[in-house]
């Protein structure tokens, strides 16, 4: 069996008494020329193309289900943009068609165009509120310079290390914690740069690590 992240693992060998098959774990991976981290020059350049010039850039990308946190974050953010005017949210993927002073609704973008929605942004919310496989859009804005904050379940712990890649929110159905962590966010005159191995979470990593799955598979017949 093939699963996404150790975490998974874990909680299979826990629950299940018998378990009689052996285990392997491959991350998921990304195109990293698409998805990477601009300089503070071109990031400059496109929040100026995009009217967001001297803005804090937060972005929310996913399909627009329940679980995925968009309800959830959207009155926590109009607290926040009630006192810090000069941040806007990106919401992508949501076809909705409603106003929210500091929310721009960007509606599904191409797969060419949203790389540059991640990296005009300065910081990722991830409010999931159900055990996420894995996060693809989580590591597509790591890989793209953004700072991230994100709930504490499921296989997202491990995308960020425990907490090395970005802050967890331990308990992400309570409001308040989403709050403080934006806060944090916003009141840190500069930020710790997270800096990842630029070969962690990309297709190169994945197609190297399913290869060796498949070798060694055949080595055993």
């Amino acid at each position: 069996m093939i699963l996404l992240t150790h975490d998974s693992y874990s909680v299979y060998r826990d629950y299940y008494t018998v378990l009689p098959c052996r285990f392997s774990v491959l991350h998921n991976g990304i195109d990293v020329s698409k998805f990477y981290k601009v300089t503070p020059e071109q990031k400059l350049i496109l929040k100026n193309d995009l009217g967001l010039e001297h803005k804090k850039v937060f972005i929310w990308c996913s399909k627009d289900l329940l679980k995925k946190g968009l309800d959830f974050i959207l009155p926590i953010w109009k607290k926040i943009h009630q006192k810090h005017q000069n941040t806007v949210l990106l919401v992508v993927g949501a076809t909705r068609n409603i106003q929210i002073e500091g929310v721009q609704f960007l509606g599904k973008v191409s797969n060419n165009e949203l790389p540059k929605y991640y990296q005009v942004s300065d910081c990722y919310l991830f409010p999931t509120l159900w055990h996420e496989g894995f996060g693809l859009s989580l590591i597509e804005a790591l890989h793209s310079g953004c700072y991230c904050i994100a709930s504490n379940l499921g296989g997202v712990p491990e995308v960020l290390q425990y907490g090395k890649l970005g802050k967890l929110i331990e308990n992400p159905h309570f409001e308040h914690e989403w709050e403080e962590a934006i806060e944090i966010f916003l009141n840190q005159k500069e930020h710790n740069l997270i800096s990842i191995p630029e070969n962690l979470y990309t297709t190169e990593s994945w197609n190297l690590g399913m290869n060796k799955i498949i070798d060694n598979a055949k080595n055993r017949f």
